[in-house]
């Protein structure tokens, strides 16, 4: 099916039908097809291994720096993070960063950084300006070792060329360049998905297969670097949460990492990567979840039963270690400092806002051990320690409690406990400060799980995040909302608000539910079905409401573009989880876990694509001429699937589209005269 529209650059267009369906046959997804071939180099091997390793791998103990990373600071304009790694087990001798405004040589060698000697990742501390991190992974011990410099004082709009060294006797280096933010009203192009995972065995670093291993994770990076449009790549990438599932290879998380990091480097070495958290960043350990060494009776094979499960702060050790990212400036209850794990920053006449939802959903979804047989045995890792069957790492309210507020199903800070939810009046405020800044036109959220999806196959919507956050979202009218969590792309229409009396029905239900009930499952309102059309494109006004995007087709071996549809009427309907599916069974019964536990009809779902489940977007940024005319035109563009396997069909070429399957602008002020 395809969209046609009327009216000029004011008018109203209209749909062919309720749900636009894009990558079906028809004249967009034939234009989308076309596009340009891109092979990859080959690896090796002639032959992959036969699946993911089941013992710990040996990581190299060379010291040349990889996986460059950038971020920004809290001014793009002016602060930027130079990140890099030693590629495994050994240290850098002596780490250094040099940066210039022309390139790196003999005769300009740069403004020169030394880097200090390395120390465990401590989060109750400050980072230096430049610091040397070490993290040592719960379950298999090894030690891996991170870099960063946090540049300050750079010039807007202004490109800098930087080299690191691992100062060894024979010093090896690596580099490439970077442009800071504009600075004021100027246009710039970003670009996001989530669920980006590894490559498979071709494309990897090392070679090997990992859970969720996919090539179309390199397509999907390489695509950010050459966009479809032939404009250009973005000035900055958002990683919308699950970068790399190492949680799921228990053994070789540092290995995963390192194979993530190496892929995400051909972009990200030149242009910042900004990550939400996402549920597979919470990895099994040997820690309390506030990070402390755990101190179970026994030894490390009662880790579990002590509650001593976590790698590093709430499992969360390799993503801040790797990470360094602009400071939120809060100190959780527990005396860790929270910086990364949300935080926000302004490019332009935009606010970008990263949020952690683990820390708000009902449903249970980082590191999970549940096996639904008798008697399982612990997971052993080959350092002996232990994860005993039906472990999980909840991490819900790690920042403090919200309680429910039954006149409009929201869920709020619980002051009264004493230690409220830090980061959803951490949110407020950011709001607030943005709506009230004069220079600030559009406000942007991106973070992993999803208030609104029909996937099938998928983990729903859930309920939580449409009650503690989207009240916030209408209040400040918030215009964008990025996520991943479902692989697959999923618009919705413009939405403010929920439908009271609007109920869905329990068909699945968790304890304490009856199935066949009526259940509140807040449903967000649409606006309106209709986009207005701007400069002839389908557009979006909104300060009328906020669209909401999933965007988790970033090359995860899982895709989940099968979509709900109610059989009694055609329409979407959409899987709500409405309380946490907890972890319920024993030992002498075995363990298991519920999914999404109702249904509701889903009349907010403006677009699917049942034919491609990857794919990336590519937002536009124009500022106008006045505060209040930015608008951003979005594209996304589908990537056809390829396969992780051996044979003529695993060929290492797909073809990357040069025509977006779905393209909009949205503004505040599209429509209005």
């Amino acid at each position: 099916m395809s969209e046609s529209s009327t009216g000029g650059s004011q008018g109203k267009a209209t749909f062919t039908r309720r749900r636009f369906i894009i990558g079906t046959v028809g004249v967009s997804a034939v234009a989308a097809l076309g596009g340009t071939v891109v092979r990859a180099p080959r690896a090796a091997a002639s032959s992959p291994p036969s699946g993911p390793p089941t013992t710990t791998l040996p990581l190299p103990t060379t010291t040349e720096p990889e996986q460059l990373l950038l971020t920004w600071g809290s001014d793009p304009a002016r602060e930027v993070t130079v990140s890099w790694n030693a590629p495994g087990t050994v240290a850098q001798p002596a780490p250094t960063l040099a940066v210039s405004t022309k390139p790196i040589t003999a005769g300009n060698p740069g403004w020169l950084i030394k880097l200090p000697d390395p120390k465990p990742l401590d989060v109750t501390q400050r980072y230096a300006d430049a610091a040397s991190v070490s993290f040592t992974d719960g379950l298999n011990g090894q030690t891996t070792y991170f870099y960063h410099v946090q540049l300050t004082g750079l010039e807007p709009g202004t490109r800098y060329y930087y080299q690191v060294s691992d100062g060894a006797a024979a010093p090896s280096t690596a580099g490439a360049s970077f442009e800071t933010a504009p600075a004021g009203r100027a246009k710039f192009r970003f670009s996001s998905y989530g669920d980006l995972a590894t490559p498979s065995w071709d494309l990897n670093t090392s070679g090997n297969i990992w859970h969720e291993s996919c090539d179309n994770s390199w397509y999907a990076v390489t695509a950010i670097e050459n966009p479809g449009d032939g404009r250009g790549a973005p000035l900055f990438h958002l990683l919308n949460g699950d970068l790399c599932y190492a949680n799921l290879d228990v053994d070789n998380a540092p290995g995963v990492w390192r194979d993530f990091g190496n892929n995400v480097a051909r972009s990200a070495a030149n242009r910042p990567w900004m990550p939400a958290l996402g549920n597979h960043e919470c990895e099994f350990g040997t820690d309390t979840r506030s990070g402390q060494p755990g101190d179970a009776p026994g030894g490390i094979a009662a880790q579990g039963a002590a509650g001593n499960h976590w790698n590093g702060p709430y499992g969360f050790g390799h993503y801040l270690s790797r990470f360094l990212l602009p400071d939120n400036g809060l100190t959780n209850w527990d005396g860790n400092r929270l910086r990364g794990n949300f935080y926000s920053f302004g490019v332009g006449t935009v606010k970008f806002i990263s949020l952690d939802a683990d820390d708000v959903i009902y449903q249970d979804g980082a590191a999970n051990y549940v096996i639904d047989t008798a008697n399982t045995p612990p997971e052993t890792t080959t350092t002996g320690a232990e994860i005993p069957n039906g472990t999980t790492n909840y991490t819900r309210f790690y920042t403090g409690g919200l309680t429910l507020d039954a006149s409009g199903n929201s869920l709020v800070p619980d002051y009264a406990s004493g230690q409220p939810n830090l980061q959803t009046i951490w949110l407020e405020r950011t709001l607030a400060d943005a709506r009230r800044d004069w220079s600030v036109d559009m406000i942007v959220v991106f973070m992993h799980q999803v208030p609104m999806s029909t996937s099938i196959s998928g983990n729903g919507s859930d309920l939580a995040i449409r009650q503690a956050w989207l009240p916030l979202f209408d209040k400040y009218e918030v215009d964008l909302v990025l996520h991943g969590h479902e692989h697959d792309y999923e618009r919705t229409y413009p939405v403010r608000g929920y439908d009271a009396g609007e109920f869905g029905t329990v068909v699945a239900p968790n304890p304490g539910q009856t199935k066949g009930a009526a259940v509140d499952t807040r449903r967000p309102s649409v606006v309106t079905t209709e986009p207005y059309t701007y400069d002839g494109i389908p557009a979006w006004n909104t300060s009328e409401g906020t669209v909401y995007l999933v965007l988790g087709g970033g090359g995860t071996n899982g895709p989940t573009n099968e979509y709900g549809t109610d059989t009694a009427d055609d329409k979407p309907q959409a899987k709500v989880i409405t309380t946490r599916n907890a972890v319920v069974g024993s030992e002498a019964t075995g363990f298991t876990k519920n999914g999404a536990d109702s249904v509701e009809d889903a009349p907010w779902s403006a677009a699917i694509n049942p034919t491609d489940a990857y794919g990336y977007s590519i937002f536009d940024v124009d500022p106008g001429q006045r505060p209040g005319e930015t608008t951003i035109t979005f594209q996304y563009f589908a990537i056809p699937a390829v396969t992780n396997e051996a044979g003529s069909a695993h060929d290492g070429t797909t073809t990357l589209p040069t025509q977006p399957t779905e393209k909009f602008v949205f503004g505040r002020r599209v429509g209005r005269p």
